[in-house]
């Protein structure tokens, strides 16, 4: 088990990695982009790539765990501290050129005040960028069909992970992180875009991320089916 687990991990990071890539290839392709909003940037590492690839001029982000958005200042991003998902972000109307969120929706309850939000501080003809783990990847449908838990559900308790799936990584850990890490949904590609259309946002493409237990790069050609998903859209001009 502990082999198995390790392979699992090993595949997570590969394509992970990728994902990353992908939201840099979304960023280039739309760019550049002045301002540009990061939710969920934690300590600002990843921020910094996307500001990069952006081009962008002024960088901000939204984190709940003040520690984490205490490092991201420290780095030049002028961070709130301050729920995805709860109230309004404290940003003017259309003031915001991109919107990255990189593994945050899947820890979020209120989705609509999620995109409601994002709608609102976004230019006119502005573009957000969602990425997520993915409800239809290979592995996800896997465990279904044995009757457990999708894997990217293992740690929806805040207590313990790994509850429904005895393949799940860190399967029985006690989790300490609080309950930021828990994942509350994870979605599928189609599910997202559907979501963001209902707020006015204009489909634009998907990138996909791993395909397990193959190579990460398998999951590019088969993103409704690949481990991590990025959704690319616009708002309406």
């Amino acid at each position: 088990m502990k082999i198995i687990n390790k392979i699992l991990q090993h595949m997570y990071v590969q394509a992970e990695l990728l994902n990353n890539q992908n939201i840099i290839k979304a960023l280039q392709k739309t760019g550049p982009h002045s301002t540009l909003l990061d939710v969920g940037c934690w300590d600002g590492v990843n921020t910094q790539v996307w500001i990069t690839a952006a081009h962008a001029e002024k960088s901000l982000g939204i984190e709940p765990v003040s520690s984490a958005a205490a490092k991201s200042k420290k780095r030049g991003i002028k961070t709130f501290v301050v729920k995805a998902d709860s109230g309004k972000w404290p940003l003017k109307d259309g003031s915001v050129d991109c919107i990255v969120s990189n593994q945050v929706v899947e820890h979020l309850s209120d989705l609509d005040s999620f995109f409601a939000q994002a709608q609102r501080v976004l230019k006119p003809g502005g573009h957000i960028i969602t990425s997520t783990n993915n409800l239809s990847s290979l592995h996800n449908i896997f465990a279904l069909l044995m009757g457990w838990a999708p894997f990217d559900l293992t740690n929806s308790s805040s207590f313990k992970w790994g509850i429904g799936n005895p393949l799940a990584t860190h399967r029985g850990e006690n989790d300490k992180r609080g309950l930021t890490w828990t994942h509350k949904t994870i979605y599928t590609a189609h599910w997202l875009m559907e979501w963001q259309q209902v707020y006015g946002f204009i489909p634009l493409e998907i990138y996909g991320a791993g395909l397990y237990p193959l190579p990460a790069v398998f999951g590019r050609y088969v993103a409704k089916y690949s481990a991590f998903i990025t959704t690319l859209c616009q708002k309406r001009k």
